[in-house]
């Protein structure tokens, strides 16, 4: 009886233990998934902003023009109006000697073309000032544009230059459920299920474990780009038993076995590192069928740049 009473003081504690442990692998994910949803944010909301300065740099090149042209007409017609001007003093000296009324009038039209060309000049100056008003501006818009543009090509080189390593790195298993490719500014390696894992297992295999290592190699020389980890399972009920209820469960823990298969295979600082569990709601393929399930059972291993420099830049903006 003491013996029966020991054991059962055992395994509630080891259950107790398991919930705890379960809990905190379940904040971790509802973390990593607000961090993804951030990322995915941020970047939606930098794109938007360099459309928004691109269009507003192209409304400043068109008002510039506009002001532009109305300088052009204004200093036209006040070179029409001095030449009057001009002329209208010829004529008063032609007529002076006499035609008094003449003179008159021409005294008059003399005083309102003097009134005009006043005007006419501040209306000059003023849209002169507009114009290097315009231009500034515009040349503050486009250095800013021009500048966000520059880190984003060399975010884009960087981005390829990394997607060329790693399939480099991985090329031996690119037939064997293996596949790299880039989106949205990221690279994507993704293994079938059959490459890491055997049915309902979430223990790693030597095929698997391999390709692993020779990804960690490269991340090891790459200290600036982060890791996410998403598990992937098709729509069919896990039907294990023990800490692993359901997709859910199944889809975490093959999720933080990559994690730490990385960790031990390579120099790689765990804050570089999170692991999600997607279940069976990203699938790649909406058919219900063997082959469209054995197509969303996967891992997917996502390495996004660092975009400080780009945050930093709109910031200081």
């Amino acid at each position: 009886m003491a013996i029966a009473t020991f054991s059962g003081c055992v395994a509630k504690q080891k259950y107790n233990e398991l919930l705890l442990k379960q809990q905190r692998c379940q904040d971790e994910l509802t973390f990593m998934t607000s961090e993804n949803q951030s990322c995915q944010d941020a970047k939606k909301a930098l794109n938007g902003q360099v459309s928004a300065l691109t269009a507003e740099a192209e409304q400043l090149r068109a008002d510039t023009l506009r002001l532009y042209r109305q300088a052009r007409s204004a200093e036209r017609e006040y070179e029409k109006a001095k030449k009057d001007y001009d002329d209208l003093l010829k004529n008063f000296a032609d007529l002076s000697a006499n035609n008094q009324s003449t003179i008159n009038d021409l005294l008059g039209n003399l005083d309102k073309y003097k009134d005009e060309m006043s005007v006419k000049e501040k209306m000059l100056y003023a849209q002169q000032d507009s114009l290097a008003k315009s231009r500034a501006e515009l040349a503050v818009k486009e250095q800013r544009i021009n500048e966000m543009q520059a880190i984003l090509a060399q975010k884009d080189a960087e981005v390829k230059a990394l997607k060329e390593k790693v399939s480099n790195a991985l090329k031996g298993f690119e037939g064997s459920g293996l596949n790299v490719h880039e989106k949205d500014g990221k690279v994507y390696v993704s293994m079938d299920d059959k490459l890491l894992f055997a049915s309902g297992s979430w223990t790693i295999n030597e095929q698997g474990l391999q390709a692993i290592q020779n990804l960690a190699k490269v991340l090891e020389n790459e200290p600036e780009i982060s890791v996410l980890i998403e598990g992937h399972t098709d729509n069919v009920p896990y039907r294990g038993s023990g800490q692993i209820k359901d997709n859910w469960d199944l889809s975490v823990m093959r999720a933080t076995s990559v994690v730490k298969a990385l960790l031990q295979s390579g120099n790689i600082a765990p804050t570089r590192l999170s692991a999600s569990g997607r279940s069976e709601y990203l699938p790649l393929d909406e058919n219900n069928t063997p082959e469209a399930r054995a197509k969303n059972r996967r891992t997917e291993i996502i390495l996004t740049p660092n975009l400080d420099q780009l945050f930093q830049l709109i910031q200081n903006n």
